[in-house]
């Protein structure tokens, strides 16, 4: 499994750039997807324990449907100051070994009877713009797989 920690040792400027988006909001989007297949988005409150992204998800919620059907997914975060996303593609495992862990770095309440589910990195994407409103405007983008980093953009 990928965690964040490795992620964050391998790229630890990427790691940090998109850990301060993430942090701006606290929220990102999860995209899934349906038992028909189509996509299904849900805001969600990431956490980072134990050098791990996890979520809780309430037992309402299709979302831990989706993700024990089928493990892929995309989080997203809300853009930055410059326009910028951060996109982290998963694998999702549930995680019930993180709910302490989990609890004592919340921001928010997790429940007992929350489904918690622990993300293997596959994918990130990093992209911003720089010179806005310039005519020399341009988009920088980098994306990182395990033990690769590239800058895909100037």
């Amino acid at each position: 499994m990928t965690s964040w920690s490795t992620f964050a040792a391998e790229a630890e400027v990427l790691a940090a750039a998109g850990r301060a988006i993430w942090a701006e909001h606290g929220l990102m989007y999860l995209a899934t997807t349906r038992l028909d297949g189509s996509p299904r988005i849900h805001p969600v409150v990431p956490v980072l324990a134990e050098g791990t992204v996890c979520v809780a998800i309430p037992d309402w919620s299709p979302k831990w449907r989706d993700l024990e059907r089928d493990p892929r997914c995309v989080l997203h975060a809300l853009p930055g100051q410059r326009d910028d996303e951060f996109v982290l593609r998963w694998r999702a495992a549930p995680a019930a070994h993180l709910r302490g862990p989990a609890a004592e770095e919340a921001d928010h309440v997790i429940h007992d009877e929350d489904h918690i589910f622990e993300f293997d990195i596959e994918q990130v994407d990093l992209g911003y713009w720089e010179n806005v409103g310039q005519p020399e405007t341009y988009v920088v983008r980098h994306r990182w797989v395990p033990g690769t980093m590239t800058q895909l953009t100037p």
